[in-house]
């Protein structure tokens, strides 16, 4: 009835969604607010089935990282904070001070919240939104007990929604984001071994890298997880972890050398035998994620299959035609190929093991160890005064203009005010350029949904119809939150004015209220940002780029002690590895400020970003680097080249760390075209090398296309460091 491809598609979306949410994601969050509202209206009572389902909607937002127990406490937390705010907004809306006091408190607490993360970012936006639309009347208690309970109905029913396995497949979650590392590295295989080089090849290679390292990074939470059920199966779930980081680390250094022979004239003789490998590779990497979830013991003996597999075609590529072996450049890429697939089939053994004996340990007894490990289900109160992600002073700065924006809605009795401070809530940034930046985006967004919204629903619809609009416009809404901002704010104000349908008559005013508050909001949050304490990225920018090159500098101190140390691609590595891209992603959203601020100069814009370019570059060779190590052994003469390249590579970030710091160039400022000379390559020498062989076979030369394969990733990092003395150099001169 249907081909195999549809059906394999199908699998493959099915399995993309689950691992990553994107369209399910918007589907359950249009979920949370569409049902709520359709029962409030079937119950004649609009009003309160909006509050219901903007709570549903809202925590349904929430990305969860967590278990399902831990889940249900912050909703639970969440839904007290929440249910609280809109009594409380209810009952003293009529006193003006005591709910701008009340405003501000709120504004407060959402900014502390953001310290536990994106849930409590959310949680307190929606304390916020809920009081603002509370304040207006009526405001007896009968009116706020209807209002409370129809909170608690609505965070019931995302409760719902969100723990509907809990006591089905309790561990679900966990194992879920254990596996996930692997199903992206799987993906990234899969994209590798594809004939097409789309335009943005190396924009999507780059994207799913990143989203690679952000699910390692997101794994760590659960990792630190010391439940009963895990007690002992934690440390082999985290070697698992680590396998995957550097299984995916393989992976993703093979890239260099598909790039070149995708290129060459004679690709149709070895890129298909490529191609398969990596399948058989990304095939072993989902067996290892249907271990994971599914738990079926089955999965085992598959994955075992696949490695002999695997085993065996890395054989028979070695063996290729010897009619394009004669080229050295192919064959000193097919052996790094070869080189890095074994070290990925060995990652791949790994996890077999693993998985072999987690199996195994399951079934131990835990009786005499719950006493021993006890789970913490939220984060320490110590969090919310870390100011790590909100500065102290721009909580001040919120609460200070929110305030004010009350004030102004109730002190003016604007139609439709609570948009005001519900916009410097969203508007308002930490710093000026991006606080510019969304302000700009809003008022487009509300002005042309207003418009849109508005013509569309002029003309009186059946409330089925209008449902059915809310909810195409809260899923483009969600869909679109994070790819267009624009586009995002115009399905919400198209949303809010088909709602406004459901609980009333709808007219332009409406429109014309929403953007008029939304106006005066963004020139309340772009003038605190201007005037209030500003946070200006050009006086940080250079502290920024220091700090992520000392992570790099730390990560190449470490690939240093390994190597001596012979101990190959250790834990350690993948440690100081997630702290480089931690920096680098501040580097990247510091470059992102300065960009967005007036008066940054052009060419300072243009050398941050190079300078953000080449750290992140050079944090990938160095990570490719680390993939070359368990070959790189103390008999081996790459060994004392590698070993001194590194010390001398460190002194050279040092130098360029401390002309940052201080702005001041160091007493070298001649630089050279190689700063290390002695790693040039001499392909001229090599091939001829390799022609005077006496046998074809690619393992005669093994020893000269490993020292070549080493050398070469050597004058990678070299080649970066390089590129990121000389952008020192310029700011300095600057």
């Amino acid at each position: 009835m249907f081909s195999p491809g549809l059906i394999n598609s199908l699998k493959a979306f099915a399995r993309q969604e689950y691992f990553n949410p994107d369209l399910l994601y918007a589907f359950i969050v249009t979920l949370g607010l569409v049902v709520p509202l359709a029962v409030g209206y079937y119950l004649n009572k609009p009003l309160i089935g909006s509050f219901a389902a903007i709570t549903g909607q809202t925590l349904l937002v929430i990305k969860y990282q967590h278990t399902y127990p831990q889940r249900a406490l912050i909703l639970l937390f969440g839904l007290l904070f929440i249910s609280a705010a809109v009594l409380v907004g209810t009952m003293l809306g009529t006193y003006f001070w005591l709910a701008i006091f009340i405003m501000a408190l709120l504004a407060s607490i959402s900014s502390l919240l953001k310290e536990f993360g994106s849930f409590g970012q959310v949680i307190g936006f929606c304390a916020v939104i809920i009081f603002l639309l509370a304040l207006p009347p009526p405001h007896s208690l009968e009116v706020g007990l209807d209002r409370y309970l129809a909170i608690w109905l609505g965070g019931l029913w995302a409760a719902f929604i969100s723990l509907f396995f809990w006591f089905f497949l309790p561990d679900l979650p966990y194992y879920t984001n254990l596996a996930r590392p692997w199903e992206l590295s799987s993906n990234l295989a899969i994209f590798l071994a594809s004939t097409n080089t789309q335009k943005d090849y190396a924009e999507r290679v780059q994207e799913k890298e990143i989203s690679l390292r952000q699910a390692i990074n997101q794994v760590l939470p659960y990792l630190r997880l010391h439940h009963v059920r895990y007690f002992f199966v934690r440390r082999d779930l985290l070697k698992l972890v680590r396998a995957s980081s550097r299984f995916g680390a393989t992976i993703m250094a093979m890239n260099h050398a598909l790039e070149h022979l995708r290129e060459h004239p004679k690709k149709h003789l070895f890129m298909p035998a490529i191609q398969e490998r990596l399948f058989l590779a990304a095939a072993a990497a989902k067996i290892i994620v249907n271990a994971l979830v599914l738990a079926r013991p089955q999965e085992l003996d598959n994955l075992k299959i696949k490695i002999n597999q695997l085993k065996a075609s890395s054989g028979e590529l070695q063996q290729l035609d010897s009619s394009h072996q004669k080229d050295f450049n192919v064959q000193l890429d097919l052996h790094r190929f070869i080189t890095l697939l074994d070290s990925a089939i060995h990652y791949l053994e790994d996890a077999h093991f693993l998985l072999s004996r987690i199996h195994q340990n399951k079934k131990l007894p835990t009786t005499n160890v719950a006493s021993q490990n006890q789970t913490r289900l939220l984060p320490p109160l110590r969090a919310l005064f870390r100011f790590k992600n909100v500065p102290l002073k721009h909580t001040f700065r919120l609460m200070l203009v929110t305030s004010v924006g009350v004030a102004l809605y109730l002190g003016f009795q604007i139609p439709r005010g609570y948009w005001i401070p519900l916009t410097v809530m969203v508007v308002l940034q930490p710093d000026f350029g991006t606080t510019q930046q969304k302000s700009m985006q809003r008022v487009l967004g509300t002005f042309l949904g207003g418009i849109l919204g508005t013509l569309l629903l002029i003309h009186p619809f059946s409330p089925v119809i209008i449902i059915l609009a809310i909810a195409t416009f809260s899923f483009l809404f969600i869909y679109f939150q994070e790819r267009n901002y624009t586009i995002s704010v115009t399905f919400l104000t198209m949303l809010l004015v088909a709602m406004f349908e459901v609980t009333g008559p709808i007219d332009w005013h409406l429109a014309a209220y929403r953007l008029f508050a939304t106006v005066l909001g963004v020139i309340l949050s772009v003038t605190a940002a201007f005037v209030l304490w500003p946070d200006w990225e050009r006086t940080k920018v250079r502290f920024v780029m220091a700090r992520g090159l000392r992570a790099n500098l730390n990560l190449l101190h470490q690939l240093h002690h390994e190597l001596v140390a012979q101990t190959g691609f250790h834990a350690r590595i993948i440690a100081d590895r997630r702290k480089a891209e931690s920096a680098n992603i501040d580097i990247a959203e510091s470059v992102k400020r300065l960009q967005l601020e007036p008066g940054t100069k052009k060419q300072k814009q243009k050398i941050a970003q190079n300078l953000a370019f080449y750290n992140v570059r050079l944090s990938r060779e160095l990570l490719s680097l680390a993939a070359l190590l368990p070959q790189i052994k103390t008999d081996n003469p790459t060994y004392t080249e590698a070993e001194t390249y590194l010390r001398q590579a460190a002194e050279q970030l040092e130098d360029i760390i401390t002309a940052l710091i201080t702005e001041k160039n160091s007493a070298n400022t001649n630089l050279p075209g190689q700063p290390f000379p002695a790693y040039t390559l001499n392909l001229e020498f090599k091939t001829a090398a390799v022609s005077q062989a006496n046998s074809t076979d690619l393992h005669l030369d093994t020893a000269i296309l490993q020292t070549e394969i080493v050398h070469e990733q050597l004058n990678k990092i070299a080649d970066a460091i390089l590129h990121l003395h000389r952008l020192a150099y310029n700011l300095n001169q600057l």
